[in-house]
């Protein structure tokens, strides 16, 4: 084997366990190709059997089912084949080709391989064939006794896959034991000779290869796992970094309430999914009263582990804030002071936090930086976009409180929605680094007003990953929905 692939998403799972990985990956490739070269064999045999027999017989039927399954598995190659599964699926696939080969070579009828013999071996045209012959219908099964009928040769054929597929020893040997197993039981229960001109060469062949193959697999192995602690020995500190990260993300994100609530006549629809290990956003929502829900929503500037530890700080002092105040200008005044007397990196916090009252049929929403919601009349379907907003946390060093001038109040009523989100969702970009932005993210929103808010948080963020398609995603992306029904 020469040079590995890169060892970095091996060095995650234990010895035993990333090899076996390295090997689904090696198979997964090799099969697709595979396929391709057992398309071509079975439709020459197709063919040959087409223009040499005009009458239906089993093998021709044998060789079209085969042709169709294999034909299948090519063209939905991505969707039935997998890292997860490859190892059981060529293990099928090798031992329902035996049987297919051992099938079409048995019901070939005699004349077919007689027209071969008759090509190979201009001496042998006098020679007097005998055959037991069975016609049932259109059908002609016939059984060639004279000629090698000798199935070894397909015991050859499987010791070949051995080297073409990366196996473990142990499954080496469960294929040999099948692979010569099944034509020596075959040919004994339809009572076909052991000639040793054909059946000692090809078992000496597919042993020497099955024997080789031994070596090659503890070779390949122990490559593998010299290559392995060499790359963790020296990557250890970095593998350990990375396992607090995601430990960090697994915490964070086990902050965020459930991404869909139902809270009296308010139904909420949300999600947060983190550009690298810790995101720089968050979302929570708050049962204040029996006729006041909180709605909140921010974005760290940039995101990681810094990110990650202020929005942990800013969760904590929202729940001891809203103890004493629910009123939306004096939530924010004290998450800017937290924010300005707690880190001293100047890093901004874009932020909304939004007070819907059931009661009085209002929303009163006050906006510190944060990207423009939309609501949409649950009546007319129209779209209206709240641009009133103030400074983002912690860019200014005080909140005025007294003029309430950059709070919001407008309607909520029945079958409302608002909108809030983050600016992951429209400068998300695609491959050509063009971004998603607000004109896409409006159009969605204009032709989908009437759907539930799930729908319309799903269809919405479908629509954002089809316009990036497969380029990386660059920053967090949040998404909340509220509904009064």
């Amino acid at each position: 084997m020469s040079v590995f692939e890169s060892f970095d998403q091996y060095l995650n799972y234990p010895r035993g366990q990333a090899y076996n990985l390295f090997l689904d990956k090696k198979n997964l490739k090799t099969l697709k190709i595979i396929l391709s070269v057992f398309i071509t064999i079975f439709l020459t045999i197709l063919i040959e059997n087409i223009s040499s027999n005009e009458s239906l017989n089993l093998a021709l039927i044998f060789c079209i089912i085969n042709l169709i399954l294999i034909v299948s598995a090519r063209i939905f190659y991505k969707n039935i084949f997998n890292i997860s599964n490859i190892r059981r699926y060529i293990f099928i696939f090798l031992i329902f080709q035996l049987f297919m080969v051992i099938s079409i070579k048995i019901f070939t009828p005699a004349e077919i391989e007689n027209e071969k013999d008759v090509k190979n071996n201009s001496k042998n045209k006098s020679e007097v064939v005998k055959k037991d012959e069975k016609v049932k219908g259109d059908v002609t099964v016939s059984f060639d006794n004279a000629k090698d009928n000798s199935l070894i040769p397909f015991f050859f054929m499987m010791s070949v896959m051995v080297f073409v597929f990366k196996f473990s020893r142990q499954e080496i040997i469960q294929l040999f034991a099948i692979s010569l197993g099944v034509p020596v039981i075959v040919m004994l229960l339809i009572k076909i000779e052991f000639t040793p001109d054909n059946f000692i060469p090809n078992f000496i062949m597919g042993l020497l290869m099955y024997v080789i193959a031994f070596p090659s697999e503890k070779k390949r192995q122990r490559k593998f796992f010299e290559q392995y602690d060499f790359q963790y020995g020296k990557n250890i500190e970095n593998l350990r970094m990375k396992k607090e990260l995601n430990y960090a993300r697994e915490i964070q994100l086990s902050m965020l309430p459930k991404n869909e609530a139902v809270i009296g006549d308010i139904e909420i629809a949300a999600i947060s999914i983190p550009a690298s290990e810790v995101g720089g956003d968050y979302f929570d929502y708050f049962k204040i009263s029996e006729t006041e829900i909180g709605i909140f929503i921010c974005d760290v500037s940039g995101h990681g582990v810094a990110s990650g530890l202020l929005l942990s700080g800013l969760r904590s002092c929202m729940h001891l804030i809203l103890e004493d105040s629910t009123k939306p200008v004096v939530v924010i005044e004290k998450l800017n002071r937290m924010i300005r007397k707690t880190q001293s990196r100047k890093m901004f916090v874009t932020a909304v936090f939004a007070i819907l009252d059931l009661d009085k049929n209002k929303c009163r929403l006050y906006n510190a930086g944060h990207l423009p919601p939309y609501k949409i009349s649950g009546e007319s379907k129209e779209i209206f976009k709240i641009k009133k907003h103030g400074i983002a946390l912690g860019a200014m060093s005080n909140v005025e409180i007294s003029g309430n001038d950059n709070e919001v109040t407008f309607d909520f009523k029945k079958n409302d929605k608002i909108i809030f989100y983050t600016d992951g969702v429209n400068e998300a970009m695609n491959e050509q680094r063009g971004e998603y932005g607000l004109d896409n993210l409006e159009l969605y929103i204009n032709n989908n007003a009437d759907k539930k808010a799930n729908e319309l948080l799903n269809g919405l963020l479908e629509d954002v990953n089809k316009f990036t398609g497969k380029s990386i995603q660059r920053d967090d992306i949040t998404l909340l929905i509220v509904q009064r029904n």
